[in-house]
């Protein structure tokens, strides 16, 4: 056994395909051999039958020759009494004989010489006439006769097509020397049953003969094709595992192996090719990702992946576990462009992650009309069915992908789906990682206490929001605000209501402002309003005292008891028109600050040169 395991394809194929014709030529050869003998001994059956058929033939005929000669006797017994002559009996033979003579026998009297004396019919005539030879054995009968009174036997006689065989009954009546010839119409089925059966077995041994001649050249034939065959076929499987060292020695994601045929092996390694270039594919994906600057970059790569899968109708979801909510990416990634329809799960998933079921589970949830299993998809009445794919990061649903299956693409998004799953998978990790750097850098430009951006925030994104104001050609406005007497609250109530007071001063901030806007934490008690596309010098002044306005009127409740209101002091400069120095302007904005605090604070004060002029030299 372990001989035939270590041996090689060829010669396994070989032994197994040999025995196979051995069986088969053993279960084949021996079926037919079992039709011929059971031929025969059902043709001997048959055979058997005729014999004894023909031996009642033969007793019959022999009585019928034996009644021609009683009758031929009675006749020349009464002729005496008559007084007939030897003519008379005969005629009066032949009369008596037609009437109770059938259509199956002919008979004659011949004299010993071979004459034909009288007959029933032409049959003996017309034989002795056709030639010498039928004369000849006639004759040859009336001798035999002649010695044994009685004589039978089965003569072949010559004919116009084809020799004919009778059987013929040849009696001798001795008072008129005259032989009584009988003859059987009717021709055998077989010459001689001994003869046909010999026959048979000879068809037998020849047929056995041939079929094992025929068989043996078709092995012979079969097995130089299957040789063939294999040694084409060991010669791919060869090759096959040549390319697959190489291609893990050298390591080459490009290399791919090549099919001599498309056969069974060929197919092997389409299919092989197939893989590897999936495997391949997916590889660079996950580099490419892994290349990207931030995570936005990320999801737009995951967009332009779900387009190369012909999938057009989706939505990318971000779960933000901090805060249980959910973000819709599509139009915060590429617009409408990116999907052929609205968001199409119900909003307030966006507010409540834990109403998308596949977020809450963490699993693929698949939904069709007839099983709504999500109930906060909106395509259920329009026939859809949907898909959706959670990103696993940390053992939660990261992301949700959702894919809006139309029926007739049904069968092809099956095909495609474990693919896309896989690449979903292995961007996975990468996707964690990237968040992670995101949630890193946020954090170090963040104000941790009010959540506002900070002073480095301010330093990265000031090359980016100078480039941009100067692409659009317009004004950015500078509001430096500072809480007037801040020192007392620490004093008076403690540094943590200091901290909420803050925090409530922020969110009078941002409420004030519209989100395009920047509101920024700058140090202290001291906060930045960037005013972006700010127009003229009173639209920013009219922000500034709003924001002024809405702290002056704040109730600030520190306690159960105690409530506090806190007033504000906005100094402004507008950039580029005070200055094209962009931290010169903000020092501008402070210098004005510091105007308005010397005026009486919870005041707005717009920067002038002069301020400039008086207090340069302090900054």
């Amino acid at each position: 056994m372990d001989f035939f395991r270590n041996v090689s394809l060829k010669i396994k194929l070989l032994g197994i395909y040999f025995m196979g014709l051995v069986l088969l030529g053993v279960v084949g050869y021996g079926f037919f051999i079992y039709l011929e003998i059971d031929n025969y001994l059902r043709d001997k059956e048959i055979f058997d039958k005729q014999a004894q058929y023909f031996q009642e033939k033969s007793f019959n005929h022999m009585k019928y020759t034996m009644d021609l000669h009683g009758i031929l006797t009675k006749l020349y017994t009464s002729a005496g009494e008559e007084q007939l002559g030897r003519e008379d009996i005969i005629r009066e033979f032949v009369n008596n004989v037609l009437l109770f003579n059938d259509n199956q026998y002919a008979f004659a009297l011949y004299d010993f010489s071979g004459d034909l004396i009288s007959s029933s019919g032409s049959e003996f005539e017309t034989l002795m006439n056709f030639s010498p030879g039928n004369r000849a054995k006639i004759v040859h009968l009336i001798k035999q006769a002649y010695e044994t009174r009685i004589h039978g036997s089965y003569i072949d006689f010559a004919a116009k097509d084809e020799p004919r065989g009778y059987f013929v009954n040849t009696m001798y009546f001795e008072p008129l020397n005259y032989y009584i010839m009988s003859l059987d119409k009717t021709e055998a089925a077989e010459k001689n049953i001994n003869s046909i059966l010999k026959r048979k077995r000879m068809e037998i041994i020849k047929a056995v003969g041939f079929s094992f001649l025929l068989g043996l050249v078709a092995t012979i034939i079969v097995i130089g094709f299957l040789f063939t065959y294999l040694r084409g076929m060991t010669k791919n499987i060869n090759s096959i595992t040549e390319s697959i060292d190489a291609l893990a020695a050298s390591g080459e994601t490009d290399m791919k192996l090549k099919a001599g045929n498309k056969d069974e092996i060929g197919r092997m390694i389409e299919a092989f090719n197939n893989y590897l270039q999936k495997r391949i594919n997916m590889e660079r994906f996950k580099q490419l990702i892994e290349e990207d600057q931030n995570i936005v970059e990320v999801y737009t790569r995951i967009f332009t992946l779900l387009d190369t899968f012909g999938i057009k109708n989706f939505a990318i979801y971000e779960v933000d576990d901090a805060k249980n909510r959910i973000n819709y990416l599509n139009h915060e990634i590429c617009g409408d462009s990116c999907t052929l329809e609205p968001m199409p799960c119900a909003s307030d998933i966006l507010i409540h992650a834990d109403e998308c079921r596949a977020k809450r589970l963490a699993q693929t949830v698949m939904g069709e009309p007839e099983y709504r299993s999500c109930p906060k998809f909106l395509g259920y009445d329009e026939g859809r069915k949907h898909m959706c794919i959670p990103i696993i990061i940390g053992g939660t649903a990261g992301e949700v992908v959702h894919i809006t299956i139309k029926p007739e693409k049904e069968e092809e998004f099956k095909n495609k789906l474990p693919v896309l799953q896989e690449y979903l998978r292995n961007a996975s990790p990468v996707i964690e990682s990237k968040k992670l750097l995101k949630n890193l850098r946020e954090t170090t430009l963040k104000d941790p206490l009010t959540g506002l951006n900070n002073r480095r925030f301010l330093e990265e994104y000031t090359e980016f929001l100078i480039a941009e104001n100067r692409r659009k050609n317009t004004n950015i406005g500078i509001l430096m605000c500072d809480l007037d007497y801040f020192k007392k609250v620490n004093d008076v109530h403690g540094h943590e209501v200091g901290d909420k007071v803050l925090q409530m001063l922020s969110a009078v901030l941002k409420s004030s402002v519209r989100a395009s806007d920047i509101v920024v934490r700058y140090g202290g008690e001291e906060f930045l309003v960037i005013i972006k596309e700010a127009g003229d010098d009173e639209a920013v002044i009219t922000v500034a005292e709003k924001i002024r306005e809405n702290m002056q009127n704040y109730e600030m409740k520190i306690s159960p008891s105690v409530t506090i209101k806190k007033t504000l002091s906005i100094g402004i400069s507008i950039f580029p028109r005070d200055t094209e120095n962009f931290w010169q302007a903000i020092k501008f904005a402070d210098i004005s600050l510091y105007k308005a605090k010397e005026e009486g604070r919870n005041r707005v004060i717009r920067f002038r040169q002069e301020f400039w002029d008086d207090h340069g030299e302090d900054y």
